[in-house]
C-alpha cells in the first residue's frame, strides 16, 4: 500500500483555485441551488464515493492521477458550499 504525507496546504493557491473554477461549473451546469441539508450532505457523498473510486483505480489498476484530484476538488467545493451556507445561515441569525 502506498503512503502519502500531508504537505501542509503550503504553496497550494491552485487547489483553491481549482475549486473555484468547479464552483463556477456546478454553478453554470445546475444554476443557483437552494436545497436542504440534507441533499447538499447526499451530493457530497455521492461524489465522496466518486474519489473512493477514483482511488482504488489509482492504487489497484493504474488509474490517473488526475481522476484523484478532479474527484477530490468536486467533494471540496460542495464541502466548502455546505460550510458557507451553515457560516451564514448562522451570522445571518445572530444580525436578528
Amino acid at each position: 500500500m502506498n503512503r502519502y504525507k500531508d504537505k501542509g496546504l503550503i504553496n497550494d493557491a491552485w487547489i483553491l483555485a481549482k475549486i473555484s473554477d468547479e464552483n463556477f461549473n456546478q454553478v453554470k451546469k445546475w444554476g443557483i441551488q437552494v436545497r436542504s441539508a440534507f441533499e447538499w450532505l447526499t451530493y457530497t457523498a455521492e461524489e465522496l464515493g466518486e474519489l473512493a473510486k477514483a482511488i482504488l483505480e489509482h492504487e489497484y489498476r493504474d488509474g490517473r492521477v488526475e481522476d484523484v484530484v478532479k474527484e477530490a476538488v468536486q467533494v471540496a467545493t460542495l464541502a466548502l458550499k455546505i460550510a458557507e451556507i451553515f457560516d451564514r445561515q448562522d451570522k445571518n441569525e445572530k444580525a436578528r
